[in-house]
């Protein structure tokens, strides 16, 4: 395979595993919005030497960057009562490395949660992840855990933080072209949000804006070495609720 471009092949990140915990209304609400995240990635890929003509081998893990990009994620959650349920999309964007290299990848969030105290929830969500480097793919895919909370600060405005942490894994069948890792995943994100009511439709806007970050861990990415993959920007947010 191209091992230039397996760097390409960690997950970075998208769409929330958690969203941020705005305001809460009793009964049944639905909002609808878009974050438009300003990613900055840093991720693994591998040196390599030709040992023999046409062949090569990987030699030492070395870091890539690619060009900063803004990425608009759509989501839409629904809210009855204490329980909630969220999605999200990163769509597909294509990202170009320092190194050369160049692919696209896309993310599918899907979260459940219920509120344990006013403004903390916790979340159960599933996050997939597509990316693509020529005929190399790799999609990761499981469970998150995650809790956020906001803390109000005045008339309107209030503090949030968003966390969560799962285990992902890709296919182990597919070909030489399927890359294969099992890895560790860590969200962390936090900011500021404000609410202006806005009756009778929607019934409220809420803006947000904060700062988002990713990591990946791909184990025994190299010999007894695991890969780092990092996401992280500020992120700004528009949300109408219904």
């Amino acid at each position: 395979m191209n091992r230039h471009c397996l760097g390409l092949m960690v997950l970075c990140a998208t769409a929330a595993a958690t969203a941020p915990a705005l305001a809460q209304d009793t009964g049944l609400s639905v909002t609808v919005g878009a974050r438009a995240w300003n990613t900055e990635w840093t991720t693994f890929t591998y040196f390599t030497e030709e040992v023999t003509p046409g062949v090569f081998e990987n030699r030492a893990l070395v870091q890539s960057s690619a060009s900063d990009k803004l990425v608009l994620i759509p989501t839409l959650s629904v809210r009855y009562g204490p329980w909630l349920g969220a999605v999200s999309l990163f769509p597909a964007t294509g990202f170009s490395f320092a190194n050369g290299d160049a692919g696209t990848r896309k993310e599918f969030d899907l979260n459940l949660g219920y509120t344990v105290l006013p403004g903390l929830n916790l979340t159960l969500g599933y996050k997939k992840v597509s990316q693509r480097s020529g005929k190399y793919r790799y999609e990761p895919s499981g469970l998150v855990l995650g809790a956020s909370a906001t803390a109000p600060l005045s008339a309107g405005l209030s503090l949030y933080g968003s966390f969560g942490l799962g285990r992902l894994k890709t296919p182990m069948t597919g070909g030489d072209e399927v890359v294969k890792f099992k890895a560790s995943y860590r969200l962390t994100e936090v900011g500021l949000a404000y609410a202006l009511d806005a009756y009778p439709w929607p019934r409220r806007w809420t803006l947000t804006g904060g700062y988002r970050m990713q990591v990946m861990g791909s184990k025994e990415a190299f010999g007894t070495q695991d890969g780092r993959d990092t996401t992280q920007g500020f992120t700004f947010g528009a949300l109408a609720t219904f």
